[in-house]
């Protein structure tokens, strides 16, 4: 039988019955590059690459195959090279952080809320985060080289 576990985080999906206000949010107000985006079925949505993932904002009725599908509590991180920088331009947008900077290890963080009430941790990353992240790409720990290998793995029925 093939190897199968989960391999990567592939998507992020905030559900909002304001989808349109909380994409201008996310895109006008914290620099998340979404777009339009409708495919399929689906109604109207905002989405973008932020690194490997794929983040988007949909309208409830997007899932309406999942009556359990709705707006709900998450929380976000979102990785920025310079935090005290991108903190300054969100005070110049009015959006205050809920707590000041705290080191934690190799990163510092902060966190913010969306207008659904999400909490979106702001974090920057140390060093030694990326030597690890160098080091998974070495030992051909990334989405396209795991599919590579899976790719040339032999399946067994």
């Amino acid at each position: 039988m093939p190897k199968t576990e989960l391999e990567f985080l592939s998507a992020v999906l905030i559900v909002s019955d304001n989808a349109e206000h909380l994409a201008a949010f996310y895109r006008d107000k914290l620099g998340v590059p979404l777009r339009p985006e409708q495919h399929g079925e689906t109604l109207l949505h905002w989405g973008c690459q932020l690194g490997d993932i794929h983040f988007a904002i949909h309208p409830r009725q997007n899932f309406d195959r999942d009556p359990n599908a709705g707006v709900g509590a998450i929380k976000l991180a979102f990785m920025v090279f310079d935090l005290d920088t991108y903190l300054r331009s969100l005070k110049d947008q009015g959006i205050e952080p809920l707590y000041k900077p705290e080191q934690s290890g190799a990163l510092r963080m902060t966190a913010v809320r969306d207008p659904d009430g999400n909490f979106i941790e702001l974090t920057e990353l140390g060093p030694s985060w990326f030597e690890s992240l160098r080091k998974r790409r070495e030992e051909g720990v990334t989405v396209v080289d795991r599919w590579d290998q899976h790719q040339r793995s032999p399946t067994v029925g």
